[in-house]
């Protein structure tokens, strides 16, 4: 009797707290592309190109990208991808980077890179954080964006 009525009035409570929060939100859908193409994506879906990875909308959003080109390597764990003319984009290696011993990051080289979109730190806060030079902090911060990469796959 003792442990009976508390253990009711938490499972009535934990039944209100339920009620009051109700179901979970459906999936939310938004319009990606350019003007007039009404292509509709939802915002789960991983960020598949580097044109993508510069956008507002992709932060925090997962990225699969296949055969990308690493254009310049910086560090051990930091490089930038991207081809041709195209504005580059900064890829950061996570320390317990998923790969395969074969694979070797150097410039020209394609890979497949996995990861999640981040919003780039100020360029004080990146020569700090990545141990880079002050000019190319401050095209990071520039950018944007930057790929903190989970996983490297050839």
């Amino acid at each position: 009797m003792r442990l009976g009525i508390p253990a009711l009035i938490v499972a009535a409570l934990a039944v209100v707290a339920l009620w009051r929060v109700g179901p979970p939100p459906k999936e939310t859908t938004t319009t990606v592309g350019t003007a007039g193409t009404g292509a509709e994506k939802a915002l789960t879906t991983p960020v598949k190109t580097v044109a993508e990875l510069l956008s507002n909308n992709s932060v925090g959003r997962e990225a699969s990208l296949e055969h990308v080109m690493i254009r310049e390597r910086v560090g051990d764990r930091y490089f930038w991808i991207g081809e041709g003319h195209a504005k580059p984009v900064f890829a950061v290696l996570d320390p317990d980077v998923k790969h395969n011993a074969a694979i070797t990051l150097r410039a020209g080289a394609r890979v497949t890179l996995i990861g999640i979109v981040r919003p780039v730190p100020k360029a004080q806060e990146a020569e700090r954080q990545w141990y880079v030079t002050p000019a190319t902090a401050m095209l990071i911060e520039q950018s944007g964006t930057y790929l903190h990469v989970t996983e490297i796959r050839q």
